[in-house]
């Protein structure tokens, strides 16, 4: 499988249980990820293959894309379930390197109280 290097590849910006996130349908090389972000594959499921129904730390079978976070996620060896309500796509679909995506979300003129909530959020799936 290919690798792409997350360091200077836009990615779509999506939120993700209500947190910022960028995803890209392509694997990431670990080795590219800025020190701030969380990394995260999807995998579909067996019954619907465009629409992911996992959050893996890695995902070997069934890869749906990679998603990188702000926050870091509380993951089960059996996954985080993902519904079709959990996942949105920014209005703009504005596409951002790591880079641009963390000065827009920590740079200190970001809207602090939306951080707060951002930073506040707790998993609602088991």
């Amino acid at each position: 499988m290919e690798y792409i290097n997350a360091s200077i590849t836009p990615m779509v910006e999506i939120e993700i249980f209500g947190i910022p996130a960028l995803y890209t349908p392509y694997k990431v090389s670990r080795q590219t990820v800025h020190l701030g972000l969380c990394l995260y594959e999807l995998q579909a499921g067996p019954e619907d293959w465009e629409q992911p129904r996992r959050l893996f730390s890695e995902v070997e079978v069934g890869f749906h894309g990679t998603v990188l976070t702000l926050v870091p996620l509380e993951i089960s060896e059996d996954g985080l379930y993902i519904g079709p309500e959990d996942i949105t796509t920014v209005r703009d679909k504005k596409q951002y390197t790591p880079a641009e995506f963390e000065d827009k979300y920590l740079s200190p003129s970001y809207d602090t109280l939306r951080l707060e909530r951002i930073y506040g959020k707790t998993n609602r799936h088991p």
